[in-house]
C-alpha cells in the first residue's frame, strides 16, 4: 500500500523540524566570549589553553564547562568559572513535539543549547601578590 504524497511530505517536514531544537535554532549551540584586562600584559587562558594577551575572543560550546584564568607576572592569577543558566527559548519545543525530541534530545543531550552562558564579556585583572 502506497502513502499519498501529502502524507509523505507532512511526515518529512515533521521529522526535519523535530531534528532542530528551538534553543539551537534561535541561539545556536555556541557563544562568543570576550575577555579583557586593564593591563596589556595580562595573559588569558581558557581551561589552561592560552587564548590571548591583553584581550581575547573565543567561542564556547554550550555543552561544555569552562574555567577562565588571567595571569600576569608578579601578580596572583585570577580564575573564574563561566557560569550557565537555563535558556527559556528551549521551552518552545513543547509546541513542536511536546519537547520529547527537540528539548530532551537535541537541545539537551545533543547540543547543550538548553543552557546559555550568563556572561559573554569578562574584565579580569590579576590581583596584587600577597607578601608572606
Amino acid at each position: 500500500m502506497k502513502m499519498p504524497n501529502v502524507i509523505k511530505t507532512s511526515v518529512c517536514i515533521i521529522v526535519c523540524i523535530s531534528m532542530v531544537g528551538c534553543a539551537t535554532m534561535f541561539h545556536g549551540s555556541t557563544q562568543t566570549v570576550t575577555m579583557r584586562s586593564n593591563h596589556d600584559d595580562t595573559k588569558f587562558y581558557v581551561n589552561e589553553a592560552y587564548v590571548g594577551k591583553g584581550s581575547a575572543v573565543t567561542v564556547f560550546q554550550k555543552n561544555k564547562n569552562y574555567m577562565l584564568r588571567a595571569s600576569r607576572d608578579g601578580y596572583e592569577d585570577v580564575m573564574i568559572p563561566a557560569s550557565k543558566s537555563f535558556d527559556a527559548t528551549t521551552l518552545l519545543g513543547v509546541l513542536i513535539d511536546f519537547g520529547i525530541i527537540t528539548i530532551l534530545v537535541v537541545d539537551g543531550i545533543g547540543t547543550g543549547a538548553w543552557q546559555q552562558f550568563d556572561q559573554t564579556t569578562y574584565v579580569i585583572d590579576p590581583e596584587v601578590a600577597k607578601s608572606k
